[in-house]
């Protein structure tokens, strides 16, 4: 009978050696988290970009050293942001409409709930009207908890350039859920 794989570090180590049963169960961990960045960022190439991810995590994954400066959370969200960047970069992707994961609270009744995905739709199209370049570093930033320099970097533009993009990117975000075009 196999050993059970409960502890992260022993999964992580498995997963590293290539277990098959352990590298699904950091799929089924940290999936969530890069599929809602596909979702956001990726619009109808979100299946496709999430698969590239994970193909580049689990080619990877041996190199990954869990006593390093990134835990693994940030070192898998890390490639997927580089990822979705080249992927735009090279295919320049627009406009599609998704889905915002984890705005709803869980004590919402039923009207609340219906409010809450209102919103959250309202939002949604609001950065889907930003510039790419905008929607990018709004959701980095605002909804990722991405540092600027960090995404200045894996921008590869000034880290004004990044500060530039936010501040016009909530601005429109504003002037658009606001009423104004």
């Amino acid at each position: 009978m196999p050993q059970p794989l409960q502890q992260p570090d022993r999964v992580l180590a498995r997963a590293q050696q290539g277990d098959a049963r352990a590298r699904r169960l950091l799929v089924e961990r940290h999936g969530p988290r890069v599929w809602g960045l596909c979702t956001r960022l990726a619009g109808s190439e979100a299946e496709d970009s999430y698969q590239q991810i994970w193909e580049k995590v689990l080619r990877a994954l041996p190199g990954f050293d869990p006593l390093g400066p990134a835990s693994l959370d940030t070192w898998i969200g890390t490639i997927a942001r580089r990822t979705l960047i080249d992927r735009f970069r090279r295919r320049q992707v627009r406009g599609e409409v998704v889905e915002l994961e984890g705005l709803r609270s869980g004590d919402a009744g039923p009207e609340g709930r219906v409010a809450e995905r209102q919103r959250a739709a309202m939002l949604e199209r609001a950065l889907q009207r930003l510039a790419p370049d905008q929607r990018r570093v709004v959701v980095l930033h605002h909804l990722e908890g991405v540092p600027l320099a960090t995404l200045a970097g894996e921008e590869g533009v000034a880290i004004g350039t990044i500060k530039s993009r936010l501040h016009r990117g909530r601005g429109r975000l504003a002037a658009i859920l606001g009423g104004t075009p």
